[in-house]
């Protein structure tokens, strides 16, 4: 079993996702362990132990103050600041409801960039107070500044009013001075809460000087630990407790405080406030840093095009996309190179844009390929260095996957061949690639994959032989314009409604498999691909053609058709059937299948300790279901066979080898274990007997595989003094193992 204290960073891993969390620095971390070990007191206790609490707890709320600058008002130990901004909010609607005013159709303002927390706390609130207001977002500018004229339209019905410092995506900071300007002269008596969390430490703040009323922080963005953070609260601001029970916190927040964090923070007050420390860099070190990582990122990625203006952010934070590339790929090449950035909001990891980016008003290309870079304000030197060369490593492997195209003459060898399936959300787009040919189809062209298969094409220099849909489309679709784009790569420019190239062979002769009349065929490399019906049509693509072997069907591309007698008169029994939607990630499916009377294989499910030994087995096949360009910065390096089959190939994986390996001891692998699971599971059902699953990912088994090489040292030390084993080393685990130390 792994246990927390097996689980660490790997020795080469380059940090670049601070506004997400920071590591926390050893002076913060021996603040806890020695809180935690040695004043383990209760701050409420009378007695000296609890005094000893007493005094961590006091001092730490005495330079709070200092740090941001509230020798008035209450400085509220919180657990975080999600907490601050729950407590802020139910502060300013329990002080609407007291007050006796009608709340019904009264606005709650925020930013449209605000944190997520913000507008979900309040639509929480609202519905529970039953307060009947409106939630209201306040636009932004391109640059992400609110819309002060619309704050000045909106503030005197307002109940309440949230804006942030410091974007947490962007970076872009408020100017805060004009801000309180524009929101006193139109609203003076409005709570106004600011989210101050991505500014400590980044800016200075004098709070009691403000008319702000509430601002939470979070000491996770600064070096300290999760699970503490701090609410200021104005003097005189109304007030009611989130938490009671207690009166810890003056009445404020009960609960027994979290010592060991506050001690953290006490630690942290004491290093913002150090004039001579050297933990923390100036202003300019940091503006620096950005300018190399920069420069770094258009070296690597010449069409980049940031996403903020550096004259409205702070210096630690970098948002920028790169056309054609979405995201995704990025951070997995990224995280396969060690570089850990993010494509957004960490509590939004999930979605595939950028909200932000969208309140914006930017371009949505730029919104979906979306990267957040961020560092702190403890970053060395050393680790900006390091990250510049990481990031061309990582940039080269996208340019050999085709995904970046590059001006120099590099030999690109995507490996594509055959059927390949893209997918967007649940729509899925096939290419028919032949790659000894040169030639290339495309079948239901997706407008979010549009520039990535523009780019295929002009990397790998194919002959496009059709750009085809399962429907008709006009000449403003995608699948219209993409064909116009690559007809200088072999389209015909006279297509009908569906893109089917007038000049396709009508005397082609149909398949063994397919019991109706084709629409011609056109030759791909060495396959045809027909064309059955005309409305709704479907594509059959043929075996490789010989001299001697009738032609079956291969694969059927048949778009939304779902009835089940249309499909059986044109599937073989091995026919692979491919979607235009894949909503439950099935890749592809059989004629038996869909019939009902498919028996697929179990999936199986063995003990770490033989699957760890499967993978020093020769005979086990090793499936890398990450991308290429995954794959190409950090290869597997094991005494099992390796492929790399991402998912994209994955149904050409089974069309080549599903009678060779049905009984092959297989394991498929990737970055989380996400990927490998669904490859798994699609096996099994086309009767790969075999397979097994890394659950939790490659980045999980290595911290197994160090586990099983300190077990190995404890076995070593123990058979030099006699002592018996841990049994467990006759159930599988190696005494050594070359890639587990």
């Amino acid at each position: 079993m792994v246990t927390p204290v097996h689980i660490r960073p790997k020795d080469d891993e380059i940090y670049l996702d601070c506004n997400a969390t920071t590591p926390v620095l050893p002076q913060i971390a021996h603040a806890v362990s020695h809180t935690m070990e040695q004043v383990f007191g209760n701050p409420s206790s009378s007695h000296i132990t609890g005094l000893q609490a007493r005094y961590i707890l006091d001092n730490a709320r005495r330079l709070g103050r200092d740090v941001i600058g509230a020798d008035r008002g209450h400085l509220v130990f919180t657990s975080g600041a999600t907490e601050g901004i729950q407590t802020a909010v139910l502060s300013a609607l329990m002080a609407a409801r007291k007050s006796g005013a009608n709340t019904r159709g009264k606005y709650l303002l925020y930013g449209a960039t605000e944190h997520k927390a913000v507008p979900q706390a309040l639509a929480h609130w609202n519905e529970i107070l039953d307060t009947g207001a409106e939630l209201k977002a306040i636009p932004v500018d391109r640059n992400g500044l609110l819309d002060l004229d619309f704050i000045a339209a909106h503030l005197s019905e307002a109940l309440i009013i949230s804006t942030m410092a410091v974007n947490n995506e962007t970076g872009v900071r408020q100017d805060l001075a004009t801000l309180e300007k524009i929101i006193r002269q139109h609203g003076p008596k409005v709570p106004w809460m600011v989210d101050c969390v991505q500014v400590l430490g980044k800016g200075q703040l004098n709070l009691a000087q403000t008319s702000i009323d509430y601002a939470p922080f979070s000491g996770h963005k600064l070096y300290g630990p999760k699970g503490i953070g701090f609410l200021y609260v104005r003097e005189h601001a109304p007030f009611t407790p989130l938490i009671i029970g207690g009166g810890q916190e003056q009445g404020f927040r009960s609960g027994t405080e979290n010592l060991p964090g506050i001690a953290a923070m006490h630690t942290l007050f004491e290093l913002l406030l150090d004039q001579e420390q050297q933990v923390f860099k100036p202003v300019t070190t940091l503006v620096d840093y950005r300018e190399q990582l920069l420069d770094a990122l258009r070296t690597a990625f010449p069409s980049l095009e940031l996403n903020h203006a550096f004259e409205y952010s702070v210096p630690t934070t970098l948002n920028f996309s790169v056309r054609g590339v979405p995201s995704r790929d990025i951070m997995d090449v990224f995280d396969a190179a060690n570089i850990r950035v993010s494509s957004g909001s960490a509590c939004s990891s999930k979605v595939t844009r950028s909200f932000v980016l969208d309140a914006m008003g930017l371009d949505d290309w730029r919104s979906q390929s979306a990267i957040r870079l961020s560092f702190g304000p403890a970053t060395e030197q050393a680790t900006i260095d390091a990250a510049c060369q990481r990031i061309e490593e990582a940039a080269q492997a996208l340019r050999h996957s085709c995904l970046l195209l590059s001006d120099t003459n590099e030999d690109f060898d995507s490996e594509l061949d055959g059927v390949v399936q893209l997918r967007f959300d649940a729509q899925c787009c096939y290419l028919v690639i032949d790659r000894a040919a040169r030639e290339m189809a495309v079948i239901d062209p997706i407008p979010q994959l549009a520039e990535r298969i523009e780019k295929l094409v002009d990397c790998q220099h194919y002959r496009v032989k059709a750009v085809v849909t399962t429907e008709p489309h006009t000449s403003a679709s995608t699948a219209a314009m993409l064909a116009q784009l690559l007809c200088a790569s072999g389209c015909d420019a006279e297509r009908d409604a569906v893109g089917w190239p007038l000049h396709a062979q009508a005397d082609c002769s149909a398949p063994k498999d397919c019991d109706v009349a084709t629409d011609g065929c056109l030759l791909v490399g060495n396959r045809r691909l027909y064309r059955v019906g005309s409305r709704q049509p479907m594509y059959l693509l043929s075996s490789p053609i010989t001299p001697t072997a009738e032609a079956s069907v291969d694969f059927a591309f048949v778009g939304e058709q779902a009835a089940l007698d249309t499909l059986a008169a044109v599937l073989g029994k091995e026919t692979l059937v491919c979607r235009k939607w894949d909503d439950e990630f099935s890749i592809a499916t059989q004629l038996q299948e869909l019939k009902g009377q498919a028996q697929p294989c179990e999936l199986v499910n063995i003990a770490p300790e033989q699957q760890h030994e499967w993978l020093r087995r020769p005979e086990t096949l090793v499936i890398d279901v990450r991308e290429q360009q995954e794959h190409q910065v950090t290869p597997l390096q094991l005494p099992a066979q390796v492929m790399n089959v991402p998912l994209t190939r994955l149904v050409q994986f089974i069309y080549d080898h599903r009678s060779d390996f049905s009984n092959r001891p297989i394991i498929c692998l990737c970055r989380s274990g996400n990927r490998s699971a669904v490859a798994a599971q699609v096996l099994t059902r086309f009767g790969f007997c075999n397979v097994s699953h890394v659950s939790g990912g490659w980045r999980y088994w290595q911290a197994k595989l160090r586990r099983v090489a300190i077990f190995a040292d404890k076995v070593t030390n123990t058979a030099m003094t006699g002592r018996i084993p841990d049994i467990r080393i006759a159930q599988g685990y190696p005494v050594r193992t070359a890639y587990g130390r």
